[in-house]
């Protein structure tokens, strides 16, 4: 009986011998959860820096805002380099600066950008109240299209997905 066990008991350990655990080198969460980055030629931030565009918060509709280069429309925005923006309202019940980032994508034409869930322009500057529709509007899902002949953006509220972790 002492001899079966003592059998059995060196049949387990070389099966457990034969079971070493292998070391899973861990990715660390700040990785995981890092933004993509876009590259810079799926940009059109290089083609957009230093153009000013105007608009009036007057004709601003719910989700939707166009932008040209009619310099007699009061509020302009303005592409200072290839990351920042600035958007100056002009408007007499109201007087703001929205200072912030932006990364607008390209369509393949190179013409557009729409990418469903894609938030542009990520705004620094704190909220003043009498701007707050067209503040909660760019720090949205904005689809935002460039005409370069016709010298238009226009700007359309697109559609609020919830955010992920690589992975997942």
């Amino acid at each position: 009986m002492k001899k079966i066990i003592f059998i059995l008991l060196c049949f387990s350990q070389t099966v457990f011998a034969q079971h070493k655990k292998k070391n899973v080198e861990k990715i660390p969460l700040k990785q995981q959860i890092e933004v993509y980055k876009i590259p810079d030629d799926q940009l059109l931030n290089g083609i957009l820096k230093g153009s000013r565009w105007y608009f009036d918060m007057k004709n601003y509709k719910e989700g939707k805002l166009y932008l040209d280069k009619d310099n007699i429309k009061p509020d302009v925005l303005y592409f200072v380099d290839e990351r920042r923006f600035q958007i100056n309202i002009n408007q007499k019940n109201c007087k703001s600066l929205i200072k912030g980032n932006y990364e607008i994508m390209k369509m393949n034409d190179g013409s557009t950008t729409v990418q469903m869930g894609h938030r542009p322009f990520k705004i620094t500057s704190p909220d003043q109240k009498c701007v707050t529709d067209l503040f909660s509007f760019l720090s949205g899902a904005v689809d935002v299209s460039f005409d370069e002949n016709a010298q238009v953006i226009e700007m359309n509220e697109g559609e609020n997905f919830p955010p992920t972790v690589p992975g997942h």
